[in-house]
């Protein structure tokens, strides 16, 4: 911290001590005036002497330096403890967060058979409301968890059912936001609305409707209605199923709102009051980002050859390479890493693939490379949500999101199919 220049400075010392002896007249005698004769020696290398008071000024610097010390490993040391905190509440709250999922699918899964008359039926079900909250959480990962718009959940629930006939389905109405905490709900209510209109209601045929009208009213509250015209003739079901209680239940029970469901002749018409702690104002003039539809394109028919499933998870893989079975590939191969499916390219002749964009450890790229090297059509599945640079790189591969069901995962390879065709 402190730089002294040297001062070079002569010390006078009281006779030489290397001196050597001198014999005189009188002997190997000391006489006094030339034994204790001034001797002057140059000092160098050395510092002017500190004063008292650069003395008291060196010690301050020295005492600072040490409470400036001290304080940033203080901080240093809160500040992980902080970040060590943080860790474990995220961690917790992840754990909460995980066990919620696996209690809500549970439940899903319970209660769907208890509603469901065959397995077809049963699976149908569950795997719809399965993918009904995984498009939700995406939804809300890509916005980072902020409100999502309501036109937006719709728009990309009518997209896996209607696609091309989102003009059959007018909203109209305040636009509006929709809380991240009631964005799931709102999702299953969604789902079961517009899969029990494409199955039985207005949107089984060509001529009906859907009108979804969206009013702030007075008291803050947001009134959704939804009215279905020009289907077959509604009968009120003789037993409540899942599906309906998830409508008439949901909204009251987790949002503490207000649902209404009236099994009209002319068309299902339901009302839903939300509070306005989970709806806001959506800004006039922000545009609405829809992602594209996972179920567009034509549906995967008479798929032929040999296909690959690149994906780590064994059950996941499992899935997939069934809903291609039953598309119609003779030879379904899995594999869990790279080197493992650039083997199987190499030792079979594969059609069409369906690659994970993450294996853990590994991106499936030098897979995808090589196929595209071979022109190989391929499908980009993901857990996440967004994959732009993926998607830049092989502009031709559709991108379909988990967990896959054999609807998306259809018409993923049907745009792959039809392309072919072409």
């Amino acid at each position: 911290m402190l730089f002294r220049s040297e001062v070079v400075r002569q010390v006078n010392w009281a006779g030489n001590p290397n001196k050597p002896v001198e014999v005189g007249p009188l002997g190997a005698r000391l006489t006094p005036r030339k034994s204790f004769e001034l001797w002057k020696e140059d000092v160098a290398g050395r510092s002017e002497t500190w004063s008292p008071t650069a003395l008291k000024a060196a010690e301050a610097i020295r005492v600072t330096l040490l409470e400036v010390v001290l304080k940033l490993s203080d901080e240093v040391n809160a500040e992980r403890k902080r970040a060590q905190d943080q860790q474990e509440l995220l961690i917790a709250e992840l754990n909460h967060r995980v066990r919620n999922v696996l209690g809500l699918i549970r439940s899903l899964v319970g209660q769907s058979r208890q509603s469901a008359h065959t397995i077809e039926e049963f699976t149908a079900a569950v795997d719809g409301r399965i993918h009904a909250l995984a498009q939700a959480h995406d939804q809300l990962t890509s916005t980072e968890w902020q409100p999502v718009a309501l036109r937006e959940l719709l728009t990309v629930e009518l997209g896996a059912y209607i696609a091309g006939e989102e003009h059959r389905v007018s909203i109209t109405g305040t636009p509006v936001l929709l809380a991240s905490d009631a964005f799931s709900t709102m999702a299953l209510v969604l789902h079961e609305l517009v899969t029990n209109s494409v199955k039985y209601g207005a949107l089984s045929v060509p001529a009906g409707r859907v009108d979804v009208a969206v009013e702030r009213l007075p008291d803050g509250l947001v009134r959704i209605g939804w009215a279905e015209s020009g289907g077959p003739a509604v009968r009120a079901p003789e037993r409540r199923g899942f599906g309906t209680t998830i409508i008439e239940k949901s909204i009251p029970f987790e949002l503490k709102g207000k649902a209404e469901v009236h099994f009209e002749v002319t068309g299902l018409r339901a009302e839903f009051l939300l509070p306005e702690r989970y709806v806001t104002d959506a800004p006039a003039e922000a545009p609405v980002s829809v992602p594209e539809p996972q179920g567009t394109g034509p549906e995967a028919d008479g798929l032929k050859g040999v296909a690959l499933v690149v994906e780590d998870n064994m059950i996941i893989a499992m899935d997939a390479a069934d809903i291609l079975s039953d598309l119609g590939a003779e030879t379904v191969h899995t594999a869990s890493s790279v080197a493992e499916a650039l083997r199987i390219i190499d030792a079979h002749p594969v059609s069409v693939a369906v690659l994970d964009v993450n294996l853990g450890s590994e991106t499936s790229l030098p897979v995808a490379e090589m196929l595209a090297r071979r022109g190989v059509p391929f499908v980009l599945a993901s857990g996440y949500a967004g994959q732009s640079d993926w998607l830049s790189r092989f502009p031709s591969a559709p991108m379909t999101s988990k967990p896959f069901t054999t609807e998306t995962l259809s018409k993923a390879v049907g745009r792959l199919t039809g392309r072919a065709r072409g």
